[in-house]
């Protein structure tokens, strides 16, 4: 096997796929396997390059203010042109002023160039002429479009002076297969120069400190309530009078029991096996690796239970101490967060989340200040949302399954029991199988480590999200077969919508060139990436929550319909899920800017075709 030409962290200039146009770019790590140098360009774009496609440095600079004579014009008018590889002390004045759209002679493509340089921040786009892109936090820039040369780089017959030159559009037909209309109105019209301006994202998510502070105030007791309530034969607001005392709420055995569930979930977490993934490109340039092993630490959990139950020991004294586990959880939640708050006044600039730079205690607490904390190679963020969520959701769900049949005096489960924990074993499954996908979605990527993700995957997925189930130990549900087949027909529904949507996102974002996506369609964006505009992404801008949204509900109907309590997890969900569409478009309307603004012109629905 040949011997790799660049080392990691080596500057190099990288050629941009699709051109003959070369940008510096950073060598972040070598796949030998594929023969692929994983590459930053100044802009921040990161992707895989051949070896061909990167050269030294010295290279260029040994060509500054050469002139060839295969760069020299074929043919001769009486108006004597300049090369475009002219030294700069002889380009004229008007060279200089020239429209930034740049002509690739070779393929007869017209490209953007940029010439700020770009930071993975969240930002907004004003164009030269004052379009405002971003309806909030928008300033007009009034520089000119270019900046002081300060070192010329020499590209195929074309010297392009600034050494920020960093990324460009190519202006191919992409919608050649779309009416001419909208290719008139987003193809043909003048090229626009664009100018990023970094600015920190406003505090507008979940209602800012206001809406952070009430809900860190009224989720805990909020979770009592519904875990009190689902164990009442007659479960109302009017009669919601626990008759709780401290013993019923602590005890600190029951906390040393948790404790040592959180420890050996660790311990999973850190053994050597599965395979390692590698995150999002962060702001310092680097992509934090990932150990994907939840599917053997749930079927070493799964061994355990089957050990103690053969055993015969009883594991209904979770069931039996429910508050107090609560209890313990939402205790070990606050000191996480407390935890991380205080280590991350060590963390650097760069580490922080978009939340963690506000400056508002309240919100900045709640939303987490630094966006991967790490002890050693334990990512706190990645194992409490994989293993302390997923893992301790099923288990708690096996405990109230074996709860009821304690209660109900039978032989085996309830058809509503089985249905309820066979279709969310069957997510958590999809969710552990495919961890990698998980690596890009907007907890992990971009959502700090605070309040909200210890509580939440601490607290509120093992014991909110197992209600149904709570639901049915003392409320039996009986359903015909019909009525049951409608509901697996339901949920098949929603996981089929649900896995291919991401199947397809996640495995084209991997490989475009996948010969399953080749049948796709998607648009070009200034960041690099490409858009998807056909297929589930094509039908709707968010089919993997539209899929999510109906397995809630499916979720719920096994529970019938007598009392709303059981159905809380699919109004939360759905209420999230919107909630969570509106933050998702508004990064991208930061992140892509007008790009996205197409794209949402040809993708005009958000979950549901002609309503939303």
């Amino acid at each position: 096997m040949p011997s790799r030409r660049f080392n990691n962290g080596d500057g190099a200039m990288g050629k941009w796929p699709g051109s003959s146009l070369y940008f510096e770019i950073k060598i972040v790590s070598f796949d030998a396997s594929k023969q692929l140098y994983s590459v930053v360009f100044k802009d921040g774009t990161d992707m895989e390059l051949k070896e061909s496609d990167i050269r030294s440095l010295n290279i260029f600079r040994n060509k500054k203010g050469s002139t060839s004579p295969s760069r020299r014009s074929r043919s001769r008018s009486r108006t004597r042109s300049r090369s475009p590889a002219r030294s700069p002390g002889r380009t004229p004045k008007s060279a200089k002023k020239s429209s930034p759209a740049v002509r690739d002679s070779r393929k007869g493509d017209y490209l953007k160039v940029h010439l700020t340089p770009l930071k993975l921040e969240d930002f907004n786009i004003v164009t030269r002429n004052g379009d405002n892109i971003n309806a909030r936090n928008v300033e007009l820039h009034k520089e000119p479009a270019f900046d002081q040369a300060e070192e010329e780089v020499e590209i195929e017959g074309m010297q392009i002076k600034n050494e920020k030159v960093l990324h460009y559009v190519q202006r191919k037909q992409y919608f050649a297969d779309y009416d001419k209309d909208i290719h008139q109105e987003f193809i043909s019209k003048p090229a626009v120069t664009e100018k990023i301006v970094p600015v920190e994202m406003p505090m507008v998510e979940f209602g800012g400190a206001v809406g952070a502070g009430l809900m860190m105030l009224f989720m805990p007791p909020l979770l009592y309530c519904l875990v009190y309530m689902s164990g009442q034969k007659d479960a109302a607001l009017s009669n919601f009078y626990p008759p709780w005392t401290f013993s019923d709420l602590w005890d600190s055995t029951v906390f040393g029991y948790y404790a040592l569930w959180i420890l050996l979930l660790a311990l999973l977490y850190l053994f050597p096996i599965g395979t390692t993934s590698h995150g999002v490109l962060l702001a310092n340039g680097k992509k934090l690796s990932y150990r994907s092993n939840g599917l053997f630490s749930l079927f070493l959990i799964g061994l355990l239970v089957a050990g103690l139950i053969y055993q015969r020991t009883s594991l209904l004294y979770v069931y039996d101490h429910f508050h107090q586990f609560v209890t313990s959880a939402t205790l070990l939640s606050v000191i996480l967060s407390v935890f991380v708050f205080v280590r991350s006044r060590r963390a650097a600039q760069e580490e922080l989340s978009v939340a963690g730079k506000s400056g508002n205690f309240i919100y900045t607490f709640f939303m987490g200040r630094e966006l991967n904390p790490h002890i050693g190679k334990f990512d706190l963020k990645y194992f409490s949302a994989v293993h302390a969520a997923l893992i301790g959701w099923v288990f708690i769900n096996f405990i109230l399954l074996l709860a009821e049949m304690k209660t109900q005096e039978l032989e085996r489960p309830s058809p509503s029991m089985i249905l309820v924990n066979a279709f969310q074993l069957l997510y958590v499954l999809h969710a552990l199988w495919s961890q990698e996908g998980m690596l890009t979605s907007l907890d992990i990527a971009h959502d700090g480590f605070g309040f909200m993700l210890a509580f939440g995957n601490l607290v509120w997925v093992p014991f909110a999200y197992t209600l149904q189930a709570a639901y049915l130990v003392r409320h039996p549900v009986e359903i015909s077969w019909i009525v049951l087949g409608a509901i697996v027909a339901m949920n098949t529904l929603g996981y089929i919508i649900f896995r291919n949507a991401n199947k397809q996102k996640n495995g084209y974002r991997k490989n475009p060139q996948d010969p399953r996506f080749l049948h796709l369609k998607s648009i070009p964006t200034s960041c690099g990436s490409q858009l998807l505009i056909s297929g589930w992404w094509g039908f709707v801008r968010h089919p993997n929550y539209v899929g999510d949204i109906i397995m809630a509900w499916a979720w719920c109907l096994p529970c019938g319909f007598n009392h709303v309590l059981p159905y809380f997890y699919g109004f939360f969900l759905t209420s999230l899920l919107l909630n969570r569409v509106s933050r998702v478009e508004h990064l991208c309307r930061l992140k892509y800017g007008r790009d996205w603004d197409k794209y949402c012109h040809l993708v005009p629905y958000r979950l549901l075709p002609y309503v939303y």
